[in-house]
């Protein structure tokens, strides 16, 4: 309960500052409205005032009645007065009730009705003297009652002129007043978002700065990972583990940098050493929400041991060439291919002649670099996919995939039998080495390992028997005969 207390103590003023931004923005929107309300008053106000000014010039001029000058002569036209006088008679209408009326310019406006009360009486008022002329011109046209009602009018809508340019005045500085009034707001809530905006930078900030302190603290490497699975920030760890600055590290994928192979993420670092991590997924709580985050472990060490002592079983210690257990689990392996694509797989036996006379003549050290060389040379001599592994002290056994036929493999037994055309440089000793060996093609010679392998010794020992240095490439047929 008490912490509970203490994390809304603390977020009261964060609070404080969202629920002023929102009254501020509130004030602002009514502000707003009022300022449109007013400025609607206002173009209304302008354009009644403006039709009444022209009404009350008119009223002024059909009074005067015809005169000397040029415009009273066309005053005296009774067109142009019955004209002038139905345009009058418009406009009382529409101050009266609204709707569409002309200007003296000949342009239609939509007037709105008069809303405040003594601009309505005044109206009323100039509207009976108008109404009484319009009768009393009708009943007695030129009479002195009719032209009292129509000099009436003028100074009546003189009088309406004057109340709606006091309420043009009022409303004018009223919408001034709202203006600087919504500035004055617009600035306050400006200032509060500013503030509530500078405010969650800077906690988000000393947040991200806490989060650093505390990852770089963390042993282990630790990667916080963007939507789209990159890395967006790293902690020391991290980037020792990797080999890589922070920097190099944002906007990149684990994939990138790394391979995985059976759940551990192998790879080498810019300077060249191995690295291989294993990687745990999971979310912490971060300011804005939860984080994807990564825990890399380095492994590197088990790693490595690992595979030291995968290659150490499945490898010969002298040559490193694949050892008789490697040699059992491959060689089933393809021939299980081979027969299930209906493909042909070689087989060969190699045994090194007159080896042991070396190994007794200059000991077994310079045996055993002869051995090295001889792997070596064997090796290199081999197709991509073909395997030869040392099973003895000096016998040797190749598995050649995809054979097309029995003159492929007899190729392949050439090329093997190659490497022993030049002699051995093993110390100040120059050594000359001969091999014996032995073909099998599978299904051919045999279907199975035995079978196979007994047919290819065969074969080897048949091109020994021969005497012959380099050994002959002999082979096995279907028949056991030599080929």
């Amino acid at each position: 309960m008490p912490s509970r207390r203490a994390s809304l103590t603390a977020s009261l003023p964060s609070r404080i500052f969202w629920v002023l931004a929102a009254l501020c923005c509130a004030i602002e929107l009514a502000m707003l409205v009022l300022a449109y309300q007013h400025t609607t008053a206002h173009r209304r106000l302008s354009e009644q005032l403006s039709l009444v000014r022209q009404g009350t010039a008119m009223a002024w001029h059909i009074a005067a009645g015809p005169g000397p000058e040029p415009q009273t002569e066309i005053a005296a036209n009774p067109a142009v007065r019955d004209a002038r006088h139905h345009w009058l008679e418009s406009v009382f209408q529409a101050l009266a009730g609204g709707g569409p009326v002309h200007t003296l310019e000949s342009n239609e406006i939509v007037l709105a009705p008069l809303e405040n009360a003594n601009a309505r009486r005044i109206l009323t008022e100039a509207l009976a003297h108008w109404n009484s002329f319009s009768r009393l011109e009708v009943l007695d046209p030129g009479s002195s009652a009719a032209a009292s009602e129509l000099t009436a009018v003028a100074p009546t809508l003189t009088q309406l002129a004057r109340q709606l340019g006091q309420e043009h005045d009022e409303a004018i500085l009223l919408a001034d007043r709202l203006a600087a009034l919504v500035i004055v707001t617009g600035i306050v809530a400006f200032v509060v978002m500013c503030a509530i905006l500078l405010r969650q930078t800077r906690r988000s900030e000393r947040s991200g700065r806490l989060m650093r302190s505390m990852m770089n603290q963390i042993g282990a490497g630790v990667c916080i990972l963007g939507s789209t699975n990159k890395i967006a920030d790293a902690n020391r760890a991290a980037c020792r583990m990797l080999g890589r600055p922070r920097k190099a590290l944002r906007g990149k994928r684990l994939e990138d940098i790394l391979t995985e192979q059976e759940g551990v993420w192998t790879g080498e670092r810019p300077d060249g050493m191995p690295l291989a991590i294993e990687r745990i997924p999971g979310t912490i709580e971060g300011y804005t929400g939860p984080l994807r985050i990564i825990t890399l472990l380095d492994v590197t060490a088990r790693h490595l041991t690992a595979e030291c002592l995968q290659h150490l079983a499945n490898h010969d210690a002298l040559t490193s060439l694949p050892n008789r257990g490697f040699l059992e689990g491959h060689f089933k392996k393809e021939l299980a291919r081979c027969t299930g694509q209906g493909l042909v797989l070689g087989v060969a036996v190699l045994d090194l002649d007159g080896f042991k006379p070396i190994n007794d003549t200059y000991g077994h050290a310079v045996g055993d670099a002869l051995l090295v060389q001889v792997a070596q040379r064997l090796s290199a001599a081999l197709r991509n996919g073909d395997v030869i592994a040392r099973v003895g002290g000096d016998e040797f056994v190749g598995v050649f995939p995809d054979i097309n036929n029995r003159e492929s493999l007899r190729f392949l037994g050439d090329r093997l039998l190659s490497v022993f055309a030049h002699p051995f440089q093993i110390q100040e000793h120059l050594i000359p080495l001969g091999g014996s060996i032995g073909l099998a093609l599978a299904p051919g010679d045999g279907t199975d390992q035995d079978s196979l392998m007994r047919a290819a010794d065969a074969a080897m020992y048949r091109a020994k028997q021969l005497g012959k240095r380099p050994a002959l490439l002999t082979s096995v047929g279907g028949t056991g005969r030599l080929a």
